[in-house]
């Protein structure tokens, strides 16, 4: 299988976890009377569900440069980590967007005097810091394979 086609199947697996992920937010977000704000994460769900799902060797193609002949050959274990590094980044990115998403919505939604949200200035660091590490691992991972490299041949002659 080529890191294309690897990559091909991760962004649809990727649609299937954020059909899970989008129900239980709309339903959670209905739930507590924001029907506006559950409608809207349907909707951008969905289109972008509809989008990794029939189209998922245009993403894998975004990703990964297009081989230079059109015959397969075994693939290398730099490619197999830069799929293996932009599939965790966009794990990371998928959970990471939303959850800083979230916590704006709260600062803007909340208001002065009556509601806490001391605690969450922290965690909106945390969330940048790890949007910041998923899209390092999504599109430029070749400074992590240098990395990975020279870890496994740290202490060899």
């Amino acid at each position: 299988m080529s890191p294309h086609q690897t990559i091909a199947v991760g962004v649809r697996l990727f649609a299937v976890w954020l059909a899970f992920y989008a129900v239980g937010a709309v339903a959670v977000n209905y739930a507590e009377g924001n029907w506006q704000f559950a409608t809207t994460i349907a909707f951008i769900a969905t289109t972008a569900i509809l989008i990794l799902w029939f189209f998922p060797k245009t993403v894998a193609h975004k990703i990964l440069a297009a081989p230079i002949s059109g015959v397969t050959e075994p693939s290398s274990m730099d490619a197999w980590l830069a799929a293996g590094c932009a599939l965790i980044g966009l794990w990371v990115l998928s959970s990471a967007i939303p959850a800083l998403v979230r916590k704006v919505l709260i600062f803007w939604l909340s208001r002065p005097g009556i509601d806490d949200t001391s605690g969450l200035k922290f965690w909106v660091v945390y969330d940048l810091l790890e949007i910041a590490l998923g899209l390092w691992l999504f599109v430029g991972s070749k400074g992590l394979r240098k990395v990975y490299w020279w870890a496994q041949s740290a202490g060899r002659k």
